[in-house]
C-alpha cells in the first residue's frame, strides 16, 4: 500500500537525518526513495556558472 505525504522540506531533512543514524542495510532504501521522489520536485540553486550571460558587441564585429 503506497500512502502520499506532503511535507516541508525541512521536515524531510530531518527524517534523513534521523535515516543517517541507522545502519547503512536498513536507511539506504528509504534514503534512496525518498531521493528519487523529492529530486524532481526540487530545484537546485542556480549556480553563478548556470546564469546567463548576456554579451553585447560592437556591430562592426558582424558587418566584416
Amino acid at each position: 500500500m503506497n500512502i502520499r505525504l506532503n511535507l516541508h522540506i525541512d521536515t524531510v531533512n530531518t527524517i534523513l537525518t534521523g535515516l543517517g543514524e541507522l545502519p547503512y542495510k536498513v536507511a539506504a532504501p528509504h534514503v534512496n526513495e525518498i531521493h528519487r521522489q523529492a529530486t524532481p520536485q526540487v530545484e537546485p540553486p542556480a549556480k553563478q556558472d548556470d546564469m546567463p550571460v548576456q554579451m553585447e558587441l560592437p556591430l562592426e564585429d558582424f558587418n566584416q
